[in-house]
């Protein structure tokens, strides 16, 4: 389940999967992230200015880099993967594969 509003000043994405949940909340100001998995649960809040990781776990890695202007993820898990690039003027999707890896950019 997948639900995405996108406008010059924000993006949101929420997305369950497999008990994996996942809010995305990311604008020209603000940028949050919450991903819960396996009773698993890290939180990320990043904006313009602000920038604060949390953990890698199982194989779990992500590099997150916040700006104005552009948002970045990659998500693999359990064959599963999405790629997103959400900023004032673009949003796409992606496709799949095995494993759970997340990377974040933005610039």
């Amino acid at each position: 389940m997948s639900h995405f509003s996108s406008s010059c000043l924000n993006f949101r994405l929420d997305v369950s999967f497999f008990g994996w949940m996942s809010r995305f909340s990311a604008g020209c100001l603000d940028f949050r992230l919450d991903v819960s998995i396996f009773g698993w649960m890290s939180h990320f809040s990043a904006g313009c200015l602000i920038f604060r990781p949390a953990d890698s776990i199982f194989g779990w890695m992500s590099h997150f880099s916040s700006s104005c202007l552009n948002f970045r993820l990659d998500v693999t898990i359990f064959g599963w993967m999405s790629h997103f690039s959400a900023g004032c003027l673009i949003f796409r999707p992606a496709d799949s594969i095995f494993g759970w890896m997340s990377h974040s950019s933005s610039s």
